[in-house]
Formats: C-alpha cells, sequence, structure tokens
C-alpha cells in the first residue's frame, strides 16, 4: 500500500501522462521488478552453503556443530543437517556442499549416513556438474580401513562430476587440528570468492617505470617507481592498495604447452583449442609457485599418491609425475588454480596525482637448485614497458589512514615501507596540514638506496616535514637500523606520542617491525617511567598505532 502522500503523487503523475507515457511507466516498472527478482534470487543461489555429517559415536556430529558456530561468528551463511535427515533429492541443487564422516565397521559409513552413501554410489544417472564440494574424513589408523568412508564419499562425487575445491582430509583420533585447517580452507575459498565480487577491475596504462636504486654503484636491490595512468575517475584515499593481476611470461607458457604438445597432442588438434589453452596459463592459471593444495589435488592424478611438498613448476610437476592416461587435460585444468592478485601500498595521493596511482615496487629474488628465481608478481611488474596495459582493483584499507590534518604523525618506513608515507606526505602538502610529520626511513646505503631522496629533502626545505631521521645500515661496520634511530631521539619521540602524536608503521614484519616495537616499549618504559603495554594498547585503542606490515 502506498501512503497518501505518495498516492496523490502517483494519481496525479497518471492523470497527467500520456498513454504512450504510461505504457513506458508500466515497462519500467516490470523490468525493475524483473530484475528485483533476479538479485533476489542471486543472492538466494550465493547463500546454498550446506554443511552435512555422518555419525556413528557423535564426534562427527560435534566437530560440525563446532565448525558451523565458527562459520556463523566469521558471517558465512550455512546450513548444518545431519546425512540421516538429509533430503537425497536435493542434492542436485545444492552449490556449495562440505561433508564430515566417520568411517565404521570394515570401511562402511555410519548407520546414520547409509542412504546418502548408497544413493550416490547406486544412482547410475546422477550428474553432479554443478556442486562444489571437500570432504573430512573422520577415522582411526590402528585399523585397516582408516577414513575408507569419507576417501569412497569424495572419489564418488568426483567421478560424477562435481568439483572438488578441497581435497579430502583425513583424520585420525586427534582430529581437531586437522579440522581447524579443513575450516580455514573453506573460509579462505569464500574470502577469495568475496574479494573477486567486490573488488571492481580497474585497466591502467603504464606511464612510466623506473629503477630508484643506483644499481652502477653496487646497490644490492632493484625497486621500481611505476606511475599508472586511469582514465576514469578512481576512488582512494592514502593508505590503500592495489591488487595486481600479474601474467605468467610466454616464454614459460610456450615450454608448457609444447610439452602439453608432446604427450597429449590428440588433444590439443585444433588451433583454436592451443590458442584457448596458452590463454588460461598466461592470464589465469598459476603455473609457477605451485600450492601444497594444489600437489593434493594433483596427487590424485598422477601415479604418485603422496607428492611431497617443494617449490615446483607445472612442467617440472608433469614431467616428475605424469598424469594418468585416463585422465585428461581438462581434469588438469579442473584443478589448476588462479593466480593470485598481489597487494600493493599506494604511493601516489588522489589530490595531488589526480587520475595517476604510483606503486613501490622491489623486484624480490631467491636461489632454487642453484638458479635465481624472481618473484612472480615483482618480476611482471618490473618488465612492463611504457603504454603496456594492467589491470587491478582498490583496496580499501581502513585502517591504514590519516588523522585529522591539525594531529602530529610520526611514520616508520625503511624500504618500501616508505610507500604509503609518500602518499601520506604529498597529500598533507596539498591540503595544508598544521600537524608535524616526522618521517624515520632507512635502506642499506645512502648513495644507492635512498628512496625518493629529491622528494624527502624538498619536504623538509618547506617544512612539510618537521623531522627526518635516516639509517643506512651498511655505510659504517656497525649496522644502524630505523630502531637505532628511534633510541637516538629516544626523548624527543616519546614527547610527540605523550602528547597524542599518532605512528605509522609500514614495511616487513619480521624482523623491522618487531625490532621497532621493541624499541618503542623500551623508550616508553626507559623516558616515559610507564608501563608500555598499557601505553601502546591505549594508543592502539584510540587508533594511534597503526601497522601495515607484510
Amino acid at each position: 500500500m502506498l501512503s497518501e502522500f505518495h498516492k496523490k503523487i502517483f494519481l496525479k503523475l497518471i492523470k497527467e501522462s500520456s498513454k504512450k507515457e504510461i505504457g513506458w511507466m508500466c515497462g519500467y516498472m516490470s523490468g525493475f521488478l524483473s530484475s528485483l527478482n533476479n538479485y533476489k534470487k542471486l543472492k538466494k543461489e550465493e547463500k546454498k552453503i550446506t554443511l552435512v555429517y555422518g555419525t556413528e559415536t557423535g564426534n562427527a556430529k560435534n566437530l560440525a556443530f563446532n565448525i558451523y558456530q565458527k562459520a556463523k561468528n566469521k558471517e558465512l551463511s550455512m546450513k548444518l543437517i545431519g546425512l540421516d535427515e538429509y533430503r537425497l533429492l536435493d542434492l542436485e541443487k545444492e552449490n556449495y556442499l562440505f561433508i564430515i564422516i566417520s568411517t565404521h565397521g570394515e570401511g562402511a559409513p555410519p548407520s546414520s549416513a547409509k542412504s546418502f552413501f548408497d544413493f550416490i554410489h547406486q544412482n547410475k544417472n546422477l550428474k553432479l556438474n554443478n556442486l562444489k564440494y571437500s570432504v573430512l574424513a573422520l577415522g582411526d589408523q590402528s585399523y585397516s580401513f582408516f577414513c575408507k568412508a569419507g576417501e569412497d564419499i569424495d572419489k564418488r562425487l568426483h567421478d560424477i562430476g562435481a568439483l572438488r575445491i578441497i581435497p579430502l582430509y583425513k583424520c585420525d583420533v586427534d582430529y581437531e587440528y586437522k579440522a581447524e585447517k579443513w575450516f580455514l580452507e573453506i573460509l579462505n575459498f569464500f574470502l577469495k570468492k568475496k574479494i573477486h565480487k567486490k573488488n571492481r577491475i580497474i585497466c591502467g596504462k603504464i606511464l612510466s617505470n623506473i629503477i630508484l636504486n643506483d644499481k652502477k654503484i653496487g646497490s644490492n636491490k632493484e625497486i621500481h617507481h611505476i606511475e599508472i595512468l586511469v582514465r576514469k575517475k578512481i576512488k582512494y584515499l592514502p593508505g590503500d592498495s592495489i591488487g595486481i593481476f600479474s601474467e605468467n611470461s610466454s616464454n614459460e607458457v610456450d615450454h608448457l604447452i609444447k610439452y602439453l604438445l608432446k604427450i597429449r597432442k590428440d588433444e590439443l588438434k585444433k588451433e583454436e583449442e592451443k590458442n584457448k589453452i596458452f590463454y588460461f596459463f598466461k592470464k589465469k592459471f598459476n603455473i609457477l609457485f605451485l600450492s601444497e593444495n594444489f600437489l593434493k589435488k594433483y596427487s590424485f592424478l598422477s601415479e604418485k599418491k603422496n607428492i611431497p611438498f617443494k617449490k615446483y613448476k607445472l612442467i617440472n610437476l608433469l614431467k616428475e609425475f605424469p598424469i594418468k592416461k585416463k585422465f585428461f587435460l581438462k581434469d588438469l585444468i579442473k584443478i589448476m588454480e588462479p593466480i593470485k592478485p598481489k597487494l600493493y601500498s599506494i604511493s601516489s595521493s588522489p589530490k595531488a596525482h589526480l587520475n595517476e596511482i604510483h606503486i613501490t615496487v622491489s623486484r624480490h629474488h631467491f636461489q632454487l637448485n642453484g638458479e635465481i628465481i624472481y618473484g612472480h608478481c615483482s618480476d611482471f611488474l618490473s618488465k612492463l614497458q611504457i603504454g603496456e596495459k594492467l589491470t587491478f582493483f582498490i583496496y580499501n584499507n581502513k585502517l591504514f589512514k590519516l588523522p585529522n590534518l591539525d594531529k602530529n604523525i610520526i611514520l616508520i618506513g625503511p624500504g618500501t615501507g616508505i610507500a604509503p608515507f609518500r602518499s601520506f606526505l604529498y597529500e598533507r602538502e596539498i591540503m595544508g596540514a598544521t600537524g608535524k610529520n616526522w618521517l624515520f626511513f632507512g635502506d642499506q646505503y645512502f648513495s644507492t638506496d635512498f628512496l625518493y631522496q629529491t622528494e624527502i629533502q624538498n619536504w623538509k626545505k618547506k617544512g612539510i616535514l618537521h623531522r627526518v631521521s635516516l639509517s643506512f645500515s651498511r655505510d659504517q661496520n656497525n649496522k644502524i637500523y630505523v630502531q637505532d634511530k628511534i633510541w637516538e631521539n629516544r626523548i624527543e619521540f616519546f614527547s610527540w606520542i605523550k602528547n597524542g602524536a599518532y605512528v605509522y608503521i609500514c614495511g616487513k614484519k619480521n624482523p623491522m617491525s618487531i625490532d621497532v616495537e621493541k624499541m618503542i616499549h623500551r623508550v616508553i618504559q626507559k623516558i616515559g617511567k610507564s608501563n608500555s603495554e598499557l601505553f601502546i594498547n591505549n594508543m592502539i585503542k584510540n587508533g594511534k598505532y597503526i601497522k601495515d606490515v607484510y
């Protein structure tokens, strides 16, 4: 029913409109109602997550209730039901099904799960191509048929078309640790889905990609300042990050495709199929740093049941543990994991740099079997040329934000930890902030690793930076780090935080942020003669002690 006020407006509108206009309104309302119903249907579909359990002694039931409660606490909408009460015809309607099942007697399912077990094994026409599932099996390793019921259910669901999103977990009598790990995998799976739905993908173009270190005179690092142009208006705040979608190198993908053609030529006959698989392996699938979960899934396809966990490239894995002939490339593709987006702190200011986003990227590398291996995303970014396109999303960091313009701030950011503070300082400068700014920055060598040196020196000259404390660890025999500079300036440092300054720490969690925090505790204890735990807890409570560490 309409209120009297809205009813008058509605009748007046009808009275004063032509037949054509009324027809348009009817069509619009019909379309609006349809889209509203579709939206509700979509929301309803998203919530079809079911947790079922089959139990003989009660362990599976208790565990299921425990996991259900944790899911509720994490705001994951889930239906819980025992397999003895489960409507078997609902199985084909499920989107996500998570099963906790014990094994009874000679590898049989518990009596409460027998109907479900028989239904999926005896129904020859059953196809569950829309179902995503995972099984947690409970058992006792001292028995011959350890977790057999869970194994049988897991295999049968996979054989009739369901997608195994988390590998089978087999738990002994002390099942708590593995069960917790299984639940965290479920949580992580839905969190990733939520991130991809929530974040709008933005396309940008590379404006600049320069190395900030002077490699010619001995820098050990390769840190890139990358500027990205975005044509459309972008919304972000200092302290936010961007999630980068990297790609695999064409060389790596070419080697992989050549090998696949060699072993499965009959499956890649058409050029269209080759192009399609090249696209997926280049832009969508992780082929370089395979996860432990992926190796567990892959073991179902290979001759080797328990593949030892180490850093594998996909091509090396295929060579060392070939896929059984009864499986196809589509089975491999089904278990491939996506390239995960990598978060980088934004080092530009939305007010100072308008349609640009800047990031500060360290090209990470390590040695593996005598070969230098580069970090996937940082290597991809380091090679981008001016004019090339890049896709990303804005990640809003609600905690790592600037205070009011009249507040004093202390910024502690060695190495690439400087990135968000560059954003902070540009923003405070253009906004005319009256609060004081104190920067602690450190790296290895002054001559080669002083990131954004000119900008920092200019801010100091202009009075934007009221204090700058620099530490270059390898410019002298005794290494000096940012925490040492905090102690060197301990009286002034305590005066700032005692009088309400906000402390921000950004950079590596271990050991940098831990060492910095220990030093701040020491300053509070020695100079402030205070309980440092209580002091810092009060700062955290009031939003005055904020970390963004990785």
